[in-house]
């Protein structure tokens, strides 16, 4: 393909961690390509939205956007615009019906198909690429780490794609496909380059990445996620292992166990409840009950005292009575989780909810639930984040704070955000902060 030396690209990235790691590797694909990335649309040849349908916030603010890109066209005709991600793989080619500006459209899987549909855009050939990819043996995760370029502290790598579960309020399984695990051997192989590169920490990402469950690429027999963690451990020489988001029905006494020995493993596990009720669950298709979420944590907490434990919490689910919404107030009581994301209930064309459930409770019922959860949780990860007011901690430096008050900004391990003073040259390492002072959702430090 011919290069696109001299030539701008701007990326907007809507939902998810994965959506996130989708845009990292786009950029690197379209460096190689001879473009440079900008921080606005204007300035760019190359507009593209990641795109996330998640969650119908997410869904309306991405179409949103895509819509004020035809405003960019006008200006510049040879202007690329392009939508990638969940909506692409959801909407397909109706999006060229519905955005008649738009040049490009792929999904997850497509991101190799990149120069092509660039190169067919430029000779005013519109092209989508959408089809989902289930089977193993056709899918190629992309790899496009460059030892000569340096990385940032933290990274995500991607270690399976899709998702098994069924999920009723879930439209994940529609847009990204079926469970593909990627070979553990590979896996460990893009963490070694990428600690070469300047790397200090992976987040390892899945739809529901403790499902991992792959055929060892040297030996017999199957590698599962607990297993991956050791090898990650034992063969590299990453300092910190994270992971994005598991699901709670597989979490396993292994995996439990691994957070009592695994010093590399990080004291932090993002655990989605959803919610409190065993009926709600039940109706969300979760897998799980709430004592049987309540004995997870119970056994978290024990094989690693002090662990952090987040989570998602879905509020005014189909039929979701006050005595249930309560239930879910109870389990933050108990729980007490060092923080929340919380959401109103959105229904998802094309899930089991939308077709077979009435989304029954109303907004203002919704709003009002969303406000109880918050405010209690706003006050318990306050008392947490207070807690550690003294203590020594290992701070990650990820880079300087978005307020630009000349400070650092890291992460410590159990994941909460820490601003310090400090010099630049600190970025990218590990460094020793006293925490001095708690805000609502980060710390405040001083370098020890």
């Amino acid at each position: 393909m011919k290069s696109h030396d001299h030539k701008s690209a701007y990326i907007k990235t809507f939902g998810c961690q994965m959506n996130e790691h989708d845009s990292g590797k786009i950029s690197i694909l379209l460096e190689s390509l001879g473009y440079r990335m900008v921080e606005t649309p204007e300035a760019a040849d190359l507009v593209l939205y990641n795109t996330c349908t998640i969650r119908e916030k997410a869904h309306h603010k991405a179409i949103s956007e895509i819509g004020r890109a035809k405003f960019y066209k006008h200006k510049n005709p040879d202007v690329i615009v392009g939508v990638c991600g969940c909506v692409a793989s959801q909407d397909g080619e109706e999006l060229f019906k519905t955005c008649p500006h738009l040049d490009i459209v792929f999904g997850p899987d497509q991101i190799h198909a990149l120069p092509d549909l660039l190169k067919n855009a430029a000779e005013k050939k519109r092209a989508g690429a959408v089809t989902l990819v289930d089977a193993p043996a056709d899918y190629v995760f992309p790899d496009f780490v460059d030892e000569k370029k340096r990385f940032k502290a933290s990274e995500f790598v991607s270690i399976m794609k899709g998702c098994n579960c069924a999920c009723s309020y879930c439209i994940v399984p529609k847009v990204r496909g079926r469970e593909v695990c990627r070979p553990p051997d590979e896996i460990v192989s893009e963490i070694a380059r990428l600690v070469r590169a300047g790397t200090k920490e992976v987040v390892l990402l899945g739809q529901n990445v403790n499902a991992y469950q792959a055929r060892r690429s040297r030996a017999g027999g199957e590698m599962n996620f607990s297993g991956l963690l050791k090898k990650i451990s034992l063969e590299t020489e990453i300092s910190r292992m994270r992971f994005a988001s598991p699901h709670p029905k597989d979490v396993t006494d292994e995996l439990i166990a691994l957070y009592a020995c695994e010093e590399k493993l990080c004291p932090h596990i993002h655990l989605p409840v959803q919610s409190g009720s065993t009926s709600v669950l039940k109706r969300m298709r979760r897998g799980y009950t709430r004592e049987k979420y309540l004995e997870t944590v119970e056994g978290l907490r024990n094989a690693k005292p002090g662990i952090s434990i987040t989570t998602d919490i879905i509020v005014g689910f189909c039929g979701e009575t006050e005595a249930e919404f309560q239930d879910t107030l109870d389990m933050l009581y108990r729980v007490r989780f060092d923080s929340i994301f919380a959401f109103k209930y959105s229904s998802r064309a094309g899930t089991e909810a939308a077709c077979d459930m009435n989304d029954d409770v109303s907004q203002k019922e919704k709003e009002r639930r969303l406000e109880l959860i918050l405010e209690f949780q706003k006050k318990v990860t306050l008392e947490k984040n207070e807690a550690l007011i003294g203590s020594v901690q290992n701070a990650l430096v990820c880079g300087t704070d978005r307020m630009k008050k000349g400070l650092l900004t890291g992460r410590i391990a159990d994941n909460r955000i820490t601003h310090f003073a400090g010099h630049e040259r600190f970025v990218g390492d590990i460094v020793p902060v006293r925490i001095i002072a708690a805000n609502k959702n980060s710390l405040s430090a001083e370098v020890v």
